[in-house]
């Protein structure tokens, strides 16, 4: 393990020992959604700078701990944590099963913004207002309702919660032929289109580099998802995109590439914390993982997900990474790596790698 940095540097420092953590008491191992430790029973706060602390000695808990379990700090007293003030709308709680809908959005949200945070990104806007914003809704059951559709609209995102259940969201999949879908990468996913938006506000060069890797968004939206939901991605869809869907729209593609970037760089930082090596050399931790050429990663992900592949397959379970990344994806995950560290240093545009093919 690499000596923690010094003060915060361009991106934040990290908060110890990646992805795996101590109890501050006892020194035993919890587990990044503990609000206890279960070795010696002392009440736990998670800070995105500091890691956790003991309850009783430090911080103010969130808000929304006695309800959903959360267990973040706030900066005082009645106060909601950074992840919980990212959620403007919660589900309407005069229904049983919401608050547990609640409570597994909420815990798969935290670390995203977690994530974000160390990544550098804005999570608030000029006014200081936590963005992007979720907006947690359910169906109503009245059939003239309009549907609550997952997605994302001017630094806003809404996620129907029944996708926090875990048989509803299997039937989604497989009545759609999905190979994977989980709460995780919705919200990889729809923080995508915002940050597409904030990242090329006013600055046309990022928006030209783009459109030249991922195709001009000017195209009608509305009508290129009509036109992908009636006739399908092309057969060959494979080759450039990530996922069927990513054919769908520019910013669909550019949507689920990031995603896939996400699970890349959490999936290598989640591998080295438990002891599981590349063979090549790799820098660890997120922060630095972020700085390394695609390819690079590339590779260390695909000798790590075919090894996984196959433990799952061994226990009879289902296929633990079904994509394949092909050179023209490689390339357009190296674009969104290097907004993302440019987006956070400040620095002169990053042009994509060398391999970047033309669409």
């Amino acid at each position: 393990m690499l000596p923690p940095a010094v003060g915060r540097g361009p991106f934040p420092t990290p908060v110890g020992p990646v992805q795996r953590y101590r109890c501050p008491s006892c020194h035993q191992e919890i587990f990044f959604r503990n609000t206890a430790c279960l070795a010696c029973g002392i009440q736990l706060l998670f800070d995105p700078d500091r890691g956790f602390s003991d309850m009783a000695e430090t911080g103010h808990p969130c808000a929304n701990r006695g309800q959903i379990n959360c267990n973040w700090s706030a900066d005082e007293p009645g106060a909601l944590c950074l992840s919980c003030q990212h959620t403007t709308v919660v589900p309407d709680l005069s229904v049983p099963a919401n608050i547990d809908r609640w409570e597994r959005i909420e815990t798969v949200k935290r670390p995203l913004i977690l994530m974000l945070h160390r990544l550098g990104l804005p999570l608030f806007d000029e006014a200081g207002m936590p963005v992007p914003r979720f907006e947690l809704k359910g169906e109503t059951g009245d059939a003239t309702a309009p549907r609550v559709l997952t997605g994302h609209a001017e630094g806003t995102i809404t996620l129907n919660i029944a996708e926090a259940d875990d048989a509803e969201r299997e039937r989604i999949r497989a009545e759609m032929n999905e190979p994977y879908r989980t709460l995780t990468g919705h919200l990889r996913h729809e923080v995508a289109h915002h940050y597409w938006d904030v990242l090329t506000e006013a600055r046309q060069d990022r928006l030209e580099t783009l459109r030249a890797i991922f195709g001009d968004d000017r195209q009608d939206y509305g009508a290129a998802l009509q036109a992908h939901y009636a006739e399908g991605a092309p057969p060959d869809w494979a080759e450039s995109y990530i996922s069927a869907y990513a054919t769908a729209h520019p910013w669909e593609d550019f949507a689920e590439t990031w995603a896939h970037v996400f699970h890349l760089l959490d999936g290598l930082e989640t591998a080295q914390a438990f002891g599981l090596k590349a063979p090549q050399a790799m820098p660890e931790g997120l922060e630095r993982l972020v700085r390394e050429p695609m390819p690079h990663l590339a590779q260390a992900w695909v000798e790590l997900t075919i090894a996984l592949n196959a433990v799952n397959e061994a226990m009879g379970h289902e296929t633990f990474y079904p994509f394949v990344l092909a050179p023209p994806v490689v390339a357009k995950q190296e674009a969104i790596r290097s907004l993302i560290v440019e987006a956070n240093s400040g620095d002169a545009a990053v042009a994509p790698s060398g391999n970047a093919l033309p669409r």
